[in-house]
């Protein structure tokens, strides 16, 4: 009878994860299994090389966020603004590339075991994703008309602009993450008429 399983693949990519990010490619497959309390034999029965265990650990979907975004939004259909919408979207997406961000540049700065295709393939539809939820704004007439595509390219850039200065260190300007954020949904939204004074 097979002794029952200690630990899970996502434990043992999730150890990997904070080993490779502390250490870097040099880190040994050793400390990944030492980090999980299990021998090497375990992780290698999983992921036969290192190379596959370093593309696996550094690669996470977290499409469940953005798909429980998408049927939330649907659900709300019109009762929700528009511009309460794109802060939402920013605050999902900035949550995910907090976690997405460091990965990706640690894959990206080992381009020997780096898995650029499935890279390729995650980018182009997390692209399109964002492409499909800037069109069906705009048909519903709840953004201004621009072209989609452009859009997505730039919510998604500056979400990673977000990111980048977090790990690297503020930019020069007091610009908040909120106020940045809350001009950004600006970009896209039909102008708010203005209140009159008194």
């Amino acid at each position: 009878m097979a002794r029952p399983q200690a630990i899970t693949d996502d434990e043992v990519l999730a150890a990997a994860r904070v080993v490779f990010l502390a250490k870097g490619i040099s880190a040994t497959v050793e400390e990944v299994a030492e980090r999980c309390h299990v021998g090497v034999a375990t992780i290698f029965r999983r992921f036969p090389t290192k190379a596959e265990l370093f593309s696996a650990a550094m690669t996470v979907a977290n499409d469940a966020e953005w798909n429980r975004f998408l049927a939330y939004r649907e659900a709300l259909g019109e009762r929700l603004d528009a511009r309460q919408g794109l802060l939402e979207l920013a605050n999902t997406m900035l949550d995910t590339a907090r976690k997405m961000v460091p990965l990706f540049m640690m894959k990206m700065s080992n381009p020997s075991v780096a898995d650029r295709q499935s890279g390729a393939q995650r980018a182009t539809w997390i692209l399109g994703a964002v492409t499909d939820y800037f069109q069906k704004e705009i048909e519903r007439g709840r953004l201004i008309d621009v072209d989609p595509r452009v859009a997505a390219r730039i919510w998604l850039g500056a979400i990673r602009h977000i990111v980048m200065f977090e790990r690297l260190g503020p930019p020069s300007d007091d610009l908040s993450n909120e106020d940045f954020i809350a001009a950004l949904a600006d970009l896209f939204c039909p102008p708010r008429p203005r209140k009159k004074k008194s």
